[in-house]
């Protein structure tokens, strides 16, 4: 997950985790290149934010994020910009919803397009 604005990010981010989501957050496009390389460059969806602040966009990190990926990774992309389903389109953005964005929607939006969450195993292998 992709977010410059803390709350927000701290919001949506506890809130997949809840759902049995495993997250990984940066709050600009420069941080999103270290967790994605971290990554490997792999992950079930991104949920990005395109205005972060200094940096690369949120756009421009799901462009390079797709040159290296090996998969085609569903994007989900909030916004409060006005021009962002124009900026979405050119990165195959699965969904874009405009900001303000409720918690229950952005977890079934995720939902659509990532594994299930793990559940809790104990007492099997």
């Amino acid at each position: 997950m992709v977010e410059d604005d803390d709350a927000t990010l701290e919001t949506f981010a506890t809130a997949l985790r809840e759902a049995g989501f495993a997250v990984w957050v940066a709050r600009d496009g420069t941080a999103a290149m270290e967790v994605a390389e971290e990554l490997d460059w792999s992950a079930d969806v991104l949920v990005v934010d395109l205005r972060l602040g200094e940096g690369p966009r949120g756009d421009q990190f799901v462009a390079y994020w797709r040159t290296r990926s090996k998969r085609d990774t569903p994007v989900i992309v909030v916004t409060a910009l006005e021009r962002g389903r124009e900026l979405a389109k050119p990165i195959r953005a699965a969904i874009v919803r405009p900001k303000p964005v409720g918690v229950d929607e952005l977890v079934s939006a995720v939902r659509l397009f990532a594994r299930p969450p793990r559940q809790n195993s104990e007492g099997t292998d």
